[in-house]
């Protein structure tokens, strides 16, 4: 992995900024073992509009893959690394681009991890991680309630609609009901993850939605992946997550949520949100 700083960036806040950037890449890089490619290159311009460290950036997917960030550099270290943008970003880079079509696999694998990631690097407590992917459902399910639409119409048209919530949100809710269905059989997302780099992410085709679905269902022996698919792809209502939110013990009252403190539910909530040998609890 390479950092580009372009010239509007001190050198004195080059070193805070390259601990961030490498920060996130590690926490990344333990999801399946390695970075999910060989050659990636991280650029970082500076920018005065937006608010907070990261006002955006955008994943570079021709040409070489690599980030784009555009920060504000005064923000000190501990901003950049509380902020969620790189840990999302970076997940995208787990998989290649699924086109338009796809989208909605692409965003909410990101969107799903970027919430994961941050309770496993300690930037969040567990608590809090699973109540930010939870207030991203809501916000799913309230734009589902006003676009009325399949996720397959969507996705292909999530600019024009702006249906970001839906599309990044029902993403994320899918790998969600995917991860913990295959904790129940001792599995995790994680593995499969780790398997699809280890045989197919550097393979040079063209993917999408459906041919990684079809490779992750092969690399689990399974067909969780494909079940979930024809479970949300057409529905105009948001992907339910109360199965999984059982067997994790979760609760909902209202916009909060309520943690079952039984010893088998903090494993399992355990073995999903910190660094740890995998939970292989069924039930």
């Amino acid at each position: 992995m390479e950092i580009e700083f372009d010239r509007s960036i001190p050198v004195s806040d080059q070193a805070k900024l390259r601990s961030w950037i490498d920060h996130a890449a590690n926490q990344l890089s333990r999801v399946g073992g390695r970075f999910p490619i060989d050659n990636a290159t991280i650029i970082l311009h500076k920018t005065d509009r937006g608010r907070g460290p990261v006002p955006w950036a955008r994943v570079q997917r021709y040409g070489g893959e690599g980030i784009h960030f555009y920060i504000n550099p005064h923000y000190s270290e501990q901003a950049f690394v509380d902020d969620w943008t790189a840990l999302h970003e970076f997940s995208h880079l787990l998989i290649p681009y699924p086109g338009n079509r796809g989208i909605w696999f692409s965003e909410g694998l990101a969107s799903y991890y970027q919430n994961l990631l941050r309770a496993r690097a300690g930037v969040v407590s567990p608590e809090k991680a699973l109540q930010d992917l939870n207030a991203g459902f809501e916000r799913g399910r309230k734009d589902a309630r006003r676009k009325g639409r399949s996720l397959a119409e969507l996705s292909p048209q999530m600019w024009q609609t702006r249906s970001y919530m839906r599309v990044y949100w029902s993403g994320a809710a899918y790998f969600l009901n995917v991860d913990v269905a295959l904790r129940q059989q001792g599995q995790s997302l994680d593995q499969v993850i780790a398997a699809f780099l280890a045989c197919c992410r550097q393979q040079w085709r063209r993917w999408d939605e459906q041919s990684l679905i079809a490779t992750f269902d092969e690399l689990s022996g399974d067909t969780l992946f494909q079940q979930h698919y024809e479970a949300i792809i057409e529905a105009t209502d948001f992907p339910s997550v109360q199965d999984s939110y059982r067997w994790l013990g979760v609760q909902t009252q209202g916009r909060s949520l309520r943690l079952d403190t039984d010893d088998q539910y903090h494993q399992r909530r355990a073995a999903l949100l910190s660094w740890q040998e995998e939970d292989t609890t069924k039930g």
